[in-house]
């Protein structure tokens, strides 16, 4: 490995920010889960919490994949 290729591994944000999304969307989607839909009646019956926490858990995951996927080759 050149040192130019070690710097840029340094500055590789996938893992942190991929686990970041990751627990927030986790977070989110089990709070969507466990609320009532009274809680939703202002945002006409849609599960705002649960759907953008399950788009938060695949955007972290994409993250997490790409680095692992790429990690290997």
């Amino acid at each position: 490995m050149s040192e130019s290729t070690n710097k840029a591994h340094l500055l590789d944000l996938k893992v942190p920010l991929g686990g970041l999304i990751t627990l927030y969307g986790l977070v989110l989607a089990v709070y969507g889960l466990l609320t009532g839909p009274h809680t939703y009646v202002k945002s006409l019956g849609l599960n705002i919490n649960l759907l953008w926490g399950i788009l938060m858990l695949v955007l972290g995951g994409a993250f997490l994949l790409f680095h692992f996927v790429r990690g290997r080759s």
